[in-house]
């Protein structure tokens, strides 16, 4: 994932000039698709436009990445890790031990 990290700390996955933080020029800067969950919210009315029920994550990429919101079908709790996935601007995440499970069954 591509983002921005200014000198002072702040990093962002989007594309900003200027840190909102401090205002100096930020950097281009790589991340991660890993994260581990901050905090979860399953939602009790399921957002217009979704077929599936989605839950809200917020999820840290790296000990200094960006925070970001991530949809999920499945339910978290702090900590767990997971794997982001960007579909047009809009950030997914899956457990990793789901992501696991899953190639070990296509591998057999």
């Amino acid at each position: 994932m591509k983002g921005m990290k200014c000198r002072c700390g702040f990093a962002t996955v989007s594309e900003k000039a200027k840190c909102p933080r401090c205002g100096r020029i930020m950097k281009p800067a790589e991340w991660p698709d890993e994260a581990k969950v901050l905090s979860f919210s399953e939602l009790h009315v399921v957002p217009e436009g979704t077929e599936d029920p989605y839950n809200l994550v917020l999820v840290e990429i790296g000990k200094k990445g960006p925070k970001i919101p991530c949809w999920t079908s499945g339910k978290m709790k702090e900590n767990d890790e997971v794997t982001i996935i960007d579909r047009d601007g809009k950030y997914f995440c899956t457990p990793r031990t789901e992501l696991t499970e899953t190639s070990s069954k296509l591998n057999r």
